[in-house]
């Protein structure tokens, strides 16, 4: 069984971007958690279709829909804004 991850705070899109930059061993690194996050965000859109459908169609909530809206929500929360320019930390 996986064990939980210890807590951390997120990576920004500027510290990612210094990582690129800087530190072209870990390019592909980079890749994977731009992909994870472009990958979150088409979840979150097609939960959002889904959902408006059930509900037009069926009514009611679908519970298995109701837990992925929960998950969604955190992660959606857990992440830093989309839009960051700071400069990251060296």
């Amino acid at each position: 069984m996986a064990r939980d991850l210890p807590p951390f705070r997120p990576i920004t899109q500027a510290e990612l971007r210094y990582i690129w930059a800087y530190h072209p061993e870990c390019r592909r690194l980079v890749l994977e958690v731009e992909r994870y996050r472009r990958v979150i965000a088409q979840i979150d859109d097609l939960y959002k279709i889904t959902h408006q459908s059930w509900r037009s169609n069926m009514g009611g909530n679908l519970t298995a829909l109701h837990l992925l809206q929960q998950i969604m929500t955190e992660e959606r929360e857990r992440l830093p804004a989309k839009i960051d320019n700071a400069d990251p930390a060296p």
